[in-house]
């Protein structure tokens, strides 16, 4: 069968994705940066608890959004939830839809999803290349113009793991039109280490800014989907009329809350990173490979020219990380931190693989 399909949506991208891969395989899985621990106790009971509901659609979301706008000190209807980050992004790209604002400005490279997502609503894209494995924040006010409408800002960035400061960003939301969005997408925010990373919800009633978060990283819930988002309550209004009724599950509205309650597995989390980003380093060091300090949960790191082929042999050894070719980074293969015993499996692995 043939049937006609509009060109804007046969030249989309499949996302690169290596979710083929998931389940008990036995696969080290250190290419989508999730999550190494399972749930804690508190968030399995509170799914558990859920189980015998899940005849009935979905309710106490508004708890949920209460105790996130409590977190931040908003109020709930500053707080929209998604079906992970993704459905935000779309969210936000079918809210903003105004005739003659028809272009989206995001990073180049970026996470994937934004470009995708652009593409499928019709909207243009502005793409402004990193200044030293940063966003160029500079360049990218530079690039707007009359049809921007939105701008997709990822931070702590991903594929590079890199930031922007607080001070910088300040500077950069002075001057934006009125009628442009800035989308600071905040997936890894939790894993910022740097005392200068932006607290950006002090911005979003002074600037049109709306603020993505997940907890499909810090809180391990990658698997249910759900992410929310912060902004003026006005304007994320406009966001949860465009939103598909139902998106978040019961059991996901259960964990997150148990998840957002529960400091001492976020804790948990947090430290296995700091202290695997500090094993990676040094072993990288050790090999005498390039690698970009990251404030999320994985970090970049330079092969050379064989960077997809030990991609693949890693995947041989049972390991799988992410070849940085569809970012147009082809010397690169992006890691996650895991556990620390992945972690070492990993290095002793690469360290074999490179010196065979």
């Amino acid at each position: 069968m043939k049937i006609e399909i509009e060109k804007t949506i046969r030249d989309i991208p499949h996302y690169p994705r290596a979710m083929k891969y998931g389940g008990d395989n036995g696969l080290i899985r250190l290419a989508s940066n999730e999550n190494p621990f399972p749930p804690s106790t508190n968030i399995l009971n509170a799914i558990l608890d859920t189980i015998y509901s899940i005849t009935r659609y979905p309710g106490s979301e508004i708890e949920l959004k209460e105790l996130i706008a409590e977190k931040y000190r908003l109020t709930y209807e500053q707080v929209v939830l998604g079906n992970g980050s993704d459905e935000i992004i779309e969210m936000v790209l079918k809210a903003a839809r105004l005739k003659g604002k028809d272009r989206v400005i995001i990073t180049e490279p970026a996470f994937a999803y934004y470009s995708i997502a652009a593409q499928v609503y019709g909207y243009d894209m502005v793409k402004v290349p990193l200044k030293d494995m940063m966003t160029d924040l500079a360049r990218i006010k530079e690039a707007i113009d009359e049809r921007t409408r939105i701008i997709f800002l990822n931070n702590p960035l991903n594929p590079t793991g890199t930031i922007f400061k607080e001070r910088d960003f300040k500077v950069f939301l002075d001057g934006i039109p009125p009628d442009v969005i800035v989308a600071v997408d905040e997936a890894y925010a939790e894993f910022a280490e740097d005392k200068d990373f932006p607290y950006s919800m002090r911005f979003i009633d002074e600037y049109p800014v709306l603020v993505l978060r997940t907890l499909s990283k810090a809180y391990a819930l990658a698997g249910l989907r759900i992410g929310y988002c912060l902004g003026e309550a006005s304007l994320i209004s406009f966001l949860e009329r465009t939103r598909q009724p139902f998106s978040i599950n019961s059991i996901a509205i259960a964990a997150a809350k148990a998840a957002l309650n529960d400091r001492d597995f976020l804790w948990f989390v947090l430290e296995n990173n700091r202290k695997g980003k500090e094993f990676y380093y040094r072993a990288l060091e050790d090999l005498s490979l390039d690698y970009v300090p990251t404030e999320a949960n994985f970090i970049l790191v330079k092969i050379g020219k064989d960077a997809e082929l030990i991609t693949r042999r890693l995947f041989e050894e049972g390991i799988l990380v992410r070849w940085m070719g569809a970012y147009n980074l082809p010397d690169y293969i992006r890691v996650t931190i895991g556990r620390m015993d992945e972690n070492k499996s990993f290095i002793e692995t690469l360290t074999k693989i490179i010196k065979a």
